[in-house]
């Protein structure tokens, strides 16, 4: 008589080879459905919490000690890929331990892996599920530009960078949340590994177009939001600027697979929001990558936003440019002018749309809801000088209104520059009925991104969320310190005191 498949439930009910992974089973992710557990004895079945249990075994109750292990940090110049890392930072790495979860995170040749060959595989797994549990929303099963994690996670890895990145950030994300040491030296000593071999992977041309590559380049950048990896301000952007060089290395002939597309989606993310930081245009807002996306297999509500969003960063560099590299010109004022106002108009129909089609499908895209309501928020922020937050219909909505909301301040803020830089140009100009730019706007768009602040900190948006807050927080902070909202600008300071407390580091 066969044996009963020890498998979760869904996994035998669909007749399919379940991967057995705790606390839920990866084949469930990444078909989108909930994984129920897997059977204890005859007629139950067991879903439990295992995130504790995890970190115990990587920690392991015995530590040996290690004689001290170099690491290479490569380092190139600044016109390639740049993955510094501070001899400081290094330094710490000094005093190493080995433990058995080492076991899966070095895959060091032990007489216990060798009596368990599937051991490593097995642990690693585990580690990585509890990582997406803790990093992913609960309440979105199509996660944009995060999607590639469920791809990832059900496909053989080759590259040894992409490996020790994944290791390094499940590592980083349990040690900050769980507040634990040795899982935190462990995710540093980790970084550097993945840094050595992302650098030997690079340095092999016929690696340029494996999407292995690119997902470890990716991943190894999100480690550098933590604040034991990023050391420093620009570590993340520096990790954000090597992305588009690889994938400019690349060509658009070699996004093909599935991987590539959604690798590719999130780094034109990633490449919005740090070029809205540096105000220089990102390599991604090239037309030739532009007509790329808007060709790509999947498309969804925000294909178009991202079309016209990442030419605001260009925008921002032109002004800066002005009276510089740019003569400070009536002509180039105009020009820059004309083109804001462009853009303006085409992130205005695009969330009109995509309002009403919403409305057509019967629901809203969020409501707003006493502060209050929002109890993990409410629990950690007594301040009320905002009483009220957005509640979104799923996580994807917030990030992606929190986005809008973010480019229409700086487009507008820019905007009102130089409506008064053309003013001063010409004296008998003023602008249009309708056209100037109100400080009550610009307020009012700073106060939208903080009313999505305390849906990203409820427990379903997860270490997302939280990643999630940081630009939205810088851009209110700005704002309201340099035009004298200091109560407000006190709000942002007690959720940066109170909330960001998962080892995150704002870039």
């Amino acid at each position: 008589m066969p044996l009963r498949s020890p498998g979760c439930y869904t996994c035998r009910k669909r007749k399919i080879r379940c991967d057995e992974t705790r606390p839920a089973c990866q084949r469930c992710a990444i078909h989108g459905v909930p994984c129920p557990g897997y059977r204890s004895q005859p007629g139950g079945v067991e879903f439990r919490d295992q995130t504790k249990e995890v970190v115990r075994r990587v920690k392991g109750p015995h530590q040996v000690k290690q004689a001290q292990e170099t690491i290479i940090i490569p380092t190139t110049e600044d016109n390639d890929f740049d993955y510094s890392f501070s001899s400081e930072h290094a330094s710490s790495i000094a005093a190493t331990m080995t433990w058995p979860g080492d076991k899966l995170l070095s895959m060091l040749t032990t007489p216990a892996l060798l009596n368990n060959p599937l051991s490593a595989a097995v642990e690693r797994n585990q580690l990585h599920g509890t990582f997406m549990d803790i990093y992913l929303p609960k309440n979105s099963t199509h996660l944009d530009h995060f999607n590639f994690f469920q791809t990832i996670a059900g496909m053989p890895a080759q590259q040894p960078a992409l490996l020790e990145g994944l290791d390094t950030l499940a590592l980083v994300t349990i040690g900050s949340l769980h507040k634990d040491r040795v899982l935190l030296d462990e995710a540093v000593k980790m970084y550097g590994r993945a840094l050595s071999s992302l650098a030997r992977a690079i340095a092999r041309p016929e690696n340029i177009g494996n999407d292995e590559l690119l997902a470890a380049v990716t991943i190894v950048g999100m480690c550098a939001l933590y604040q034991e990896i990023g050391q420093h301000d620009s570590a993340w952007g520096k990790h954000v600027r090597g992305c588009q060089q690889l994938i400019s290395a690349r060509g658009a002939s070699s996004m093909q697979s599935p991987l590539a597309w959604l690798l590719f989606t999130n780094t034109r993310h990633g490449a919005l929001c740090w070029a809205l930081i540096e105000r220089k245009a990102p390599t991604l807002a090239d037309s030739n990558w532009r007509a790329l996306a808007l060709n790509a297999p999947m498309l969804d509500s925000s294909t178009l936003f991202y079309d016209s969003a990442i030419q605001l960063p260009g925008l921002l560099e032109r002004y800066d440019r002005l009276g510089g590299d740019d003569a400070l010109s009536l002509p180039n004022v105009v020009d820059l002018l004309v083109d804001c106002e462009l853009l303006e108009a085409s992130l205005r129909d695009w969330f009109l749309d995509w309002d009403v089609r919403a409305l057509l499908d019967g629901r809203n895209l969020y409501a707003e809801r006493p502060m209050d309501d929002f109890r993990t928020f409410a629990s950690l922020v007594d301040d009320r000088a905002i009483d009220t937050a957005f509640r979104f219909a799923s996580f994807p909505i917030a990030y992606l209104c929190s986005l809008y909301w973010m480019c229409m301040h700086f487009l507008r803020n820019l905007m009102l520059s130089l409506h008064r830089l053309r003013h001063e140009l010409e004296e008998d100009w003023y602008p249009a009925e309708g056209r100037a730019v109100e400080a009550s706007e610009l307020l009012d768009y700073a106060l939208n991104l903080c009313r999505c602040i305390p849906y990203f900190c409820e427990p379903e948006s997860s270490n997302t969320g939280h990643v999630s807050i940081f630009l939205p927080m810088r851009t209110a902070a700005v704002y309201f310190t340099t035009n004298g909202h200091w109560r407000l600008a006190k709000w942002i300071g007690s959720v940066r005191v109170k909330v960001f407390t998962r080892g995150l580091s704002p870039p």
